[in-house]
């Protein structure tokens, strides 16, 4: 194993995860991968079990990378620059400082995700130098551990889903909105090698450092054109992190300076959105961190609901909710807890980010399906509904605990009178100025005792002698000190408006009123609040909702004192009782007529005494724009002061007069809110009526789906059989491969096989003693080989097969005598018909050809004895005729042979002629046959094989051979089946005939007296 140094460790850590039709992503995806890039790649396939993984083989044909497969060992194996790593079957894979870790599948723990797991771990150990790549696959793997590689600020890729064979896992990694690029394989290698390759990357240059010296103005743009398009200064988060985050984007646009950057973010508007997500940073997931949520589960929220009462809601405040996921396990929590404890309690789980768009998705509460592995089982049962085949939806009891808001932890008013605040992992991005500004804030929001659950790295720094550390592992305080802690410049207001069970407007718009009236910090405003407190008469500014927003002069007098807990802006809860009346009905008057309203006479008890009241209320748009937010003047006067009133009309304030106007004015509007509700109520009739058919109609689609589903499953169990089958046959065929490529090796036949293009692609031994072949010549041309043989037409022969497909043999007499037999045969070599080559066999037939030469010397030696002897046999007179069987399927030359038979008449009895073999046999077992007289070549048949017929030699016949056709070869051939003599038809007459005849069956007789005497003897 090589040793890790500097020079060979990797610049970047490239994860990649894929499952069914990942192979071939994978194979193109390294052939566009330059061997050089200075990464490591760590492959993580979803491998079967039970069979032994070839990936090493399969890939390595697209790559000059180095590829391992990981081993085992308990220190695991270090990562290199420029090799490409593994999973092996049955594992999971984790990194830790720089080093493969593998660990057992565990079988009972149900669905296993090697892809997040990895991710996972390689974006604790790597950070921002880790990426991530997810392939082909179906299911979710691998889509939480993107999440957490966005993170850490590593660079996500996907493939995109119309070039995946299977597009599930791609999806569900997309849906996270955590990807980076989406590519086809064949562009992810080219992308992938410029992001790695480039300065900022590489570390060569960094944004930080620039900023600090030379572009503070490039940065102080940046946070403008941000802040323009998402309202957050990025300003106050640390320099570190918004330029880890800058740098990243350029290294993806390719972009050298900052400069180029900021010329990017002008022209590209959606550039400007990218960055303010990337910036903020919201990964968040369900009951993140087990052992925290232990003790939340055990015993923070049981202490909190025990000491609540029935009265009171339980409220909890989720700074920076993200998407949502960390309030509704908040709420969940709560929900079963106080389900345990059976107690009547009602929750309020205040959830806040300054991201809209994460508050939207948030409010839904629809997730993907990978969240099953956060919450659990039980969990999912109980509070989840299934909404799609990959979506989860929370429950609906759950979402009406939870109260989401737009909010700015920075600039916007916390929340009053918490029982617990949770604020996990924001403060680590803010400068320590703004992380003390928000603890303040964090520690007014706690109620005395409450509980304050912050991020694994954040720490209360100098507030924490406020505080009660009950895990200082998780990060679980309790509230100590009630002291008033400095909160700097945010604003003051303790509470916010709710405006339904689900959702809540932004923080910032109860500000708004103010904010755009106030000038804080300009002289001439300064000037004009003194001069309007000083000689202006009491007055409240109020929003577009009659909620007091500003005060001016000393209304003390008209406005009641603020009661302990939760207290309302809205004037009519806020002045005296005695004069709810006309100050309702004054802004209502100057609301529908746009003009000043003034009442006098209305009376209102200070102190002792009765004080007469003039109210003047009038109602105006912001800069007289018609879409603009409206607000109210109140202002009230004691009658003494009036002298300045004389230019608008005064109304004598009559209570009860004006109790009766208001009730008219109830009364129209109630009925005309009737009409309205029951035009309304018609319509929604009308549209139940065809909810209730969509319904219908949906139920019948889903009915038609769950069919669907159960023949898709049914095919999936077929495919799944087919696919074991296949395995089985690949087993077969591996296991014939071993056993061929044995015999290959243990025979002395020399093999050469050659593809269509004459290149060799297997051989055995014995053929490099004819051919000079090495095992590095595989794949190389047939004509670069130097060969032992004199065969020069060697390379014409092949060329002649591969074109006609007819196979030659040749006899080649070697250097040293030996004689060679080369057969050239055409085969096919796979099931696609251009797949053909060409077998070249050597076989070494010398004894064959020593032996063949003896047998034929000795052949001539006992043919001259045989006639010798013929001649003698021939002439020795039988002791009685024979009846001959003539086999011929020629009838010219049954004639012919049959007068010479019947000429024989001191040896020849009767004569029978056949024309087949069938015929012939019918014939014998019907007749005595003493001789067989039988034409060599039958229609499709021989004489061998009429002698064949007969069960043992000592049973047949004599049988002497006739032939039209002149064959050396024959009388061999005749000689070891049995068969006497061998006559050419065109040599045949009555003498040569008559000897022969004699011959066999004098020869016959011997061979049975022979045989009988043998077995006497026995």
């Amino acid at each position: 194993m090589e040793k890790a140094t500097n020079n060979n460790l990797p610049s970047h850590y490239v994860g990649v995860g894929a499952s069914a039709g990942g192979l071939e992503a994978l194979q193109t995806l390294l052939s566009q991968l330059p061997e050089n890039t200075g990464a490591a790649f760590v492959i993580v396939q979803h491998l079967s079990p039970d069979f032994k993984s070839m990936m090493l083989e399969l890939l390595s044909k697209h790559t000059n990378m180095e590829i391992q497969n990981v081993q085992d060992v308990e220190d695991g194996i270090q990562v290199l620059a420029n090799t490409i790593y593994l999973i092996p079957p049955k594992k999971n894979m984790q990194m830790a400082r720089g080093r493969l870790l593998l660990t057992d599948k565990i079988p009972e723990s149900g669905l296993n995700l090697p892809i997040d797991i990895f991710f996972r771990s390689l974006s604790e150990d790597q950070q921002h130098k880790a990426v991530g790549i997810v392939l082909s696959g179906t299911g979710s793997d691998g889509s939480r551990g993107v999440k957490s590689l966005k993170e850490a600020g590593a660079l996500i890729i996907a493939q995109s889903p119309e070039s995946a064979k299977f597009d599930g896992m791609p999806n569900s990694a997309i849906s996270t909105g955590m990807v980076d690029m989406v590519l086809k394989p064949e562009d992810i290698g080219e992308k992938l090698s410029a992001y790695i390759s480039h300065p900022l990357a590489q570390g060569k240059t960094e944004v930080i450092k620039e900023r600090m010296v030379d572009n503070q103005d490039l940065m102080n743009e940046i946070f403008t054109v941000l802040k323009a398009k998402s309202e957050i200064d990025f300003s106050k988060y640390k320099p570190s992190t918004v330029a880890r985050r800058i740098e990243r984007r350029m290294t993806i646009k390719q972009i050298g300076t900052l400069q180029e950057y900021l010329t990017l973010l002008f022209k590209e508007p959606y550039e400007v959105q990218v960055l303010s997500k990337e910036l903020l940073i919201g990964v968040t997931r369900f009951f993140r961190d087990d052992e925290a949520f232990t003790i939340l589960r055990e015993k923070i929220i049981p202490e909190i609901v025990r000491n609540s009462t029935e009265k009171d809601p339980i409220r909890v405040w989720s700074a920076g909710c993200s998407t949502g996921e960390e309030a509704y396990s908040y709420a969940i929590l709560f929900a079963d807890e106080i389900e345990r404890q059976n107690l009547k309690r009602t929750v309020k789980v205040f959830a806040t980010d300054v991201n809209p768009d994460a508050i939207n998705e948030a409010s839904v509460g629809l997730y993907g399906d990978d969240i099953q592995h956060d919450v659990g089982s039980d969990i999912l049962a109980r509070h989840f509904s299934k909404q799609t085949t990959h979506t989860f939806q929370v429950n609906k009891n759950i979402r009406q605990m939870v109260i989401f808001a737009t909010h700015n932890m920075i600039s916007d008013p916390p929340f009053s009178n918490m029982d617990f605040v949770s604020c996990r992992n924001i403060l680590i991005y803010f400068q320590h100025s703004v992380q003390k500004r928000v603890l303040a804030s964090l520690h007014f929001s706690l109620c005395k005792d409450g509980f304050l659950f912050l991020g694994s790295s954040e720490n209360l720094s100098e507030l924490a002698p406020h505080f009660e550390t009950i895990s200082d592992r998780t990060r679980l305080f309790r509230k100590r000190s009630s002291v008033r802690i400095p909160m700097g410049a945010s604003p003051s207001m303790n509470s916010m408006s709710q405006t339904s069970s689900q959702t809540m407007p932004s923080v910032s718009r109860l500000l708004r009123g103010y904010r755009g009236n106030s000038t804080s910090g300009a002289p001439a405003s300064f000037a004009s609040e003194k001069l309007i407190s000083k000689y202006a008469p009491p007055c409240v500014l109020l929003n577009d909702e009659q909620e007091a927003i500003h005060v001016y002069g000393n209304v003390e007098n008209f406005i009641k004192r603020v009661p302990p807990g939760r207290i309302s802006n809205d004037i009519k809860d806020m002045v005296n009782d005695d004069i709810a009346i006309a100050v309702s009905s004054a802004l209502h008057r100057a609301r529908q007529s746009s003009e000043e309203v003034y009442y006098t006479g209305v009376y209102t008890q200070v102190g002792k005494e009765q004080v007469a009241l003039n109210i003047r209320a009038f109602y105006m748009k912001e800069h007289d724009i018609e879409s603009s937010p409206g607000f109210y003047w109140l202002v009230f006067e004691q009658q003494d002061t009036n002298e300045n009133a004389s230019s608008v009309t005064q109304i004598s304030f009559d209570a009860a007069e004006q109790a009766r106007q208001r009730i008219e004015d109830l009364e129209t509007e109630l009925k005309q809110s009737k009409e309205h509700l029951q035009v309304t109520v018609e319509e929604l009739e009308t549209t139940n009526e065809e909810l209730q058919s969509a319904n219908e109609e949906l139920m019948s689609a889903n009915e038609e789906l769950q069919s669907t589903n159960e023949e898709l499953q049914s095919v999936n169990e077929e495919l799944y059989t087919v696919n074991s089958e296949y395995q089985e046959k690949i087993a077969e065929i591996s296991q014939t491969n071993s056993d061929l490529d044995e015999v290959l090796s243990l025979s002395n036949i020399g093999i050469v096989f050659l593809d269509e293009n004459l290149l060799i692609r297997r051989y055995t031994h014995a053929a490099s003693k004819y051919i000079n072949l090495l095992e590095t010549d595989v794949n190389r041309p047939l004509h670069h080989i130097s060969q032992n043989i004199e065969y020069d037409e060697m390379l014409a022969d092949v060329s002649k097969v591969v074109s006609t497909g007819r196979t030659v043999v040749k006899e080649i007499v070697t250097r040293d005598k030996r004689v060679l037999q080369i057969s050239i045969n055409s085969y096919a070599y796979s099931d696609v018909a251009e797949s053909k080559g060409v077998a070249l066999t050597f076989s070494d037939v010398s004894k064959a050809k020593y032996t063949e030469k003896g047998l034929a010397v000795a052949y001539n030696e006992l043919r001259r004895s045989v006639n010798n002897a013929l001649a003698a046999l021939g002439n020795v007179e039988l002791s009685k005729k024979v009846s001959v069987l003539v086999l011929d399927d020629e009838s010219a030359s049954q004639i012919v042979i049959e007068n010479h038979l019947m000429l024989l008449t001191d040896l020849v009895d009767k004569v029978y002629v056949a024309s087949t073999i069938s015929e012939a046999m019918n014939i014998y077992q019907r007749e005595s046959i003493g001789a067989c007289i039988v034409d060599f070549h039958l229609d499709g048949e021989t004489a061998i094989d009429f002698a064949e017929c007969f069960d043992e030699r000592e049973n047949r016949p004599p049988i002497l051979v006739v032939t039209g056709r002149a064959d050396k070869k024959l009388n061999p051939l005749l000689f070891s089946h049995g068969l006497l003599d061998l006559l050419q038809k065109d040599e045949i007459d009555i003498d040569s005939l008559g000897r022969s005849l004699r011959f066999a069956v004098r020869r016959n007789e011997i061979d049975l007296k022979v045989s009988q005497d043998l077995q006497s003897d026995l």
